[in-house]
């Protein structure tokens, strides 16, 4: 306006005169004084009443532009009134009423929350009202805030569990929660993040490292940093059992499996039974060591991965078992090498009997003080002695001792079934040694997951240690009793949820990089938490645990925001690659549908790398709906939300009088009043030195004046 004003033909009497509450939103009237100063213009200023403070209006309002489906929408408004007094809120969504409040308004501003049920997939266009009596609320204009939000759809997981186990309860918990559930074994996990990005979230549950590959656990760890979310539970095959320590995978998750100094862990006892018949003095590679000194120097690594106060013993056998090494301490001093000195006799000759051996090792191993007690069986023939039912009569007394038996076959002509069989139902876990110079490292790290697994056994009693949104709604005083999880240890910078009433961590959550893991350290409620499957609050738990896990709904390739601009609106689009690059939108086509369902086509302008703009000419208040259409092959089409609030010019402006002010200051100009005098006089002609800059010059006096002088004369 003041540009246009400028514009009037030059003369002698040049002058502006504004009339405003000064509430500018638009433009810079500070520069046009300046240009008007130059051209010796002044501008006089008649200051209006604009919005009052008084006035009940909604300032602000807040909540999430996208959600799960399933999920509780949460809106907060802020709402302005300058003395306070009774008003009655409204919750609208698509137009309907949903909820209708009275609320006691404070002097200033008052924060009001409410909730909406649960809303369908789709678009929604979400309206906070306020009415207030005439004496509160003089401008109806300024009484509503509004909200965009996109719901989407349940939530895609991929549910990892091992050959041969039915996960079937926990996969009904996630699935009542709204997931949709895709169920794998480890092997088929992908390893390509392009086909992981289509999971919001990994579940896996009691899965071994043994049985994922290098890339699969990067893949894994990038998906999860990447801003997807990790639930990992626990087991006879997980953390230490499942070989976690040192790998990719543990280095994701909140929990550690390797034993800190000064922390207290469980005490392992582990039996090495070791196959010394004939054929182990020979080497299919022909390298220089015989199988029986490979498996000697497994021997010795196997008791490197202890530490002091656990316990090792080996037992060799051909013909009939001989006790090499009877369970012996560890003391941390000369450990290794008392070891090496009791084997170093063992020669390799005679026939292959399993079985005398295997029970000469179960009867000595069960009669030893442990909380840990494990077997690494390794054969490289097929025993002559015991059948199918023998074997798996005293495998089932071993396990039902809390005693785990693994097993490792030393090349191809081991009796492979027998010995996967009894892995099996040891719940350990089978290896094949193709070559015996592998034989030093499978024992290692079979002696590393005794030592760094601890399953613990026992009642034990979950505490809570925080509040924690996985936890909202849980009576966590009824939480059934755990029978044994897997000890692991805290990170620094994780977050405990639950422990044992032992002090051990049983829920443990973390943010790993944009993404979320949580770590599970009893099992889904087979055998470690036997028992929970019942629990009524069971779907709830797994379901609030995955939730938590979830990318937020509004994390996309493409995110938007729209903004008053002048006259019109501003709409930009962010655009980035999972890997943090740009995303180019060259030809996007890009619909924006306004409040009354008139859509608009518009052409993103790049203006950045990755940043896009667009502007919606003369926006009406209320929530758009954006629906962005790549051109790319194939072509993608992305959906957002945002809102346009009312226009500023409905808001009280306490800094609108200091700028009227300004105005005059700068110009030479005057503030005159309405009060005192008819508007007309406001555009008379005036001599400059009637009044100084700035300064309030009522004009209803110029004609009493001249009335007197012509008095006097008179």
């Amino acid at each position: 306006a003041l540009t246009l004003a400028r514009s009037i033909p030059v003369g002698e009497q040049r002058r502006i005169v504004v009339l405003s509450d000064g509430a500018e939103n638009i433009g810079q009237a500070i520069e046009q004084a300046d240009q008007a100063a130059l051209n010796q213009v002044p501008i006089d200023v008649v200051p209006l009443g604009g919005v009052d403070a008084t006035d009940v209006r909604i300032e602000q309002v807040t909540g999430p532009n996208a959600l799960w489906r399933g999920d509780a929408l949460s809106v907060i408004a802020t709402i302005g009134s300058g003395g306070g007094g009774a008003a009655a809120v409204e919750l609208l969504v698509d137009g309907a009423v949903v909820s209708t409040e009275d609320v006691a308004l404070d002097p200033g501003q008052t924060v009001y929350s409410v909730t909406a049920p649960a809303l369908p997939a789709g678009f929604h266009r979400v309206e906070v009202r306020v009415r207030a009596g005439a004496d509160l609320d003089r401008i109806a204009e300024n009484n509503a805030g509004h909200l965009g939000v996109i719901v989407r759809e349940q939530p895609t997981v991929l549910l990892v569990a091992p050959d041969g186990s039915d996960p079937a309860r926990l996969r009904e918990a996630l699935a009542a929660n709204g997931a949709e559930i895709t169920q794998v074994p480890p092997s088929a996990i992908p390893v390509r993040l392009s086909e992981l990005g289509g999971y919001d979230s990994i579940v896996l549950d009691n899965v071994s490292a043994w049985d994922l590959s290098a890339e699969q656990q990067a893949a894994l760890v990038a998906h999860t940093k990447s801003g997807h979310g990790l639930v990992v539970v626990g087991g006879s095959a997980a953390y230490g059992p499942g070989s976690y320590a040192g790998t990719d995978l543990e280095a994701a998750l909140p929990v550690t499996v390797k034993v800190v100094d000064g922390q207290q862990r469980p005490s392992v006892a582990v039996l090495i039974i070791m196959d010394k018949s004939g054929s182990m003095s020979y080497n299919p590679s022909q390298a220089s060591s015989a199988k029986i000194d490979l498996a000697k120097d497994g021997v010795v690594t196997a008791a490197s991965a202890l530490t002091a106060g656990d316990q090792i013993g080996v037992i060799a056998f051909n013909d009939e078992p001989i006790w090499a090494l009877p369970m012996t301490g560890l003391t941390g001093q000369g450990d290794l090498a008392r070891v090496e000195q009791a084997i170093s006799p063992v020669a390799a000759d005679g026939g292959t009997e399993l079985y005398p051996a295997l029970q000469v090792g179960y009867d000595s191993l069960r009669n030893v003080d442990a909380d840990v007690r494990h077997i690494i069986l390794l054969s490289d023939g097929k025993s002559r002695s015991g059948t199918r039912e023998t074997y798996g009569t005293l495998v089932n007394d071993i396990g039902n001792d809390n005693i785990t038996l693994s097993a490792v076959a030393l090349g191809t002509d081991a009796d492979l079934e027998l010995l996967e069989f009894l892995s099996v139902e040891g719940n350990g876990r089978y290896h094949v040694a193709n070559t015996p110079e592998e034989i030093p490292a499978v024992t290692f790290q079979e002696a590393q997951s005794a030592g760094s697994q601890s399953v613990l056994r026992g009642a034990f009693t979950p505490v809570q240690q925080q509040a924690s949104p996985i936890l909202n709604d849980i009576d966590t005083a009824a939480m059934p009793a755990v029978e044994g999880y897997n000890f692991a240890e805290s990170r620094a910078e994780a977050q405990v949820d639950l422990t044992s009433d032992r002090g051990d961590p049983l829920l443990v959550k973390w943010q790993l990089g944009l993404g979320r893991v949580v770590a599970w350290t009893a099992d889904d409620g087979g055998d470690y938490a036997a028992g929970w499957d019942a629990w009524p609050q069971y779907d709830q738990f797994w379901g609030n645990a995955l939730r938590w896990t979830l990318p937020d709904p509004g994390t996309q390739a493409v995110t938007s925001a729209i903004e008053r601009d002048g006259a019109g609106a501003t709409i930009t689009l962010d655009a980035q690659t999972a890997d943090g690059g740009s995303l180019d939108l060259t030809g996007a086509a890009l619909e924006v549908t306004s409040p009354d369902g008139a859509i608009t086509p518009l052409s993103p302008a790049q203006v950045g790398p990755g940043l896009y703009e667009a502007t919606l000419p003369s926006p009406a208040p209320g929530a758009y709906a954006l629906s962005l259409a790549t051109a790319s092959a194939p072509p993608a089409v992305i959906r957002t939300a945002g809102a346009i609030q009312t226009s500023p010019e409905w808001l009280p402006a306490s800094e609108g009088g200091d700028l009227l002010k300004t105005l005059a200051g700068r110009t030479g100009g005057v503030i005159r009043s309405l009060d005192t005098a008819p508007t007309a006089d406001l555009f008379a002609s005036r001599s400059s030195a009637l009044a100084g800059p700035g300064s309030v010059e009522p004009v209803w006096y110029y004609p009493l004046i001249a009335a007197l002088v012509l008095f006097v004369i008179d």
